[in-house]
């Protein structure tokens, strides 16, 4: 895999899928219990892919938004966009895409 792409997937933490977990429970249940237990699965796939979205999205918005405090933390300071291995607009550019996407 590329270093590109593995960057990508850092910024969006598709390598920590706990937290699109976190959000997808809550989802899934609402699903279930608006529709009686049989859920469309068109419908299931939208929400599914809606949740991966936006909480990649947010990932990505943040890591812009504390890229000058992630310098200084030790946990943090390897994330792409303060190493530089992706740069402010593609950080705002990935976010507002996959924004986007979820709103699909």
């Amino acid at each position: 895999m590329s270093e590109r792409l593995q960057s990508y997937i850092y910024l969006v933490r598709l390598d920590k899928p706990i937290g699109i977990l976190l959000l997808l429970w809550p989802t899934l249940w609402g699903l279930w219990i608006a529709s009686d237990g049989f859920p469309n699965p068109i419908i299931l796939l939208i929400f599914c892919l809606g949740t991966v979205f936006m909480r990649s999205a947010g990932c990505a918005i943040n890591d812009y938004a504390d890229r000058h405090f992630d310098k200084h933390v030790e946990r943090t300071q390897h994330r792409p966009l303060t190493s530089g291995k992706i740069s402010k607009q593609e950080a705002i550019a990935i976010a507002l895409i996959l924004a986007l996407l979820s709103y699909g």
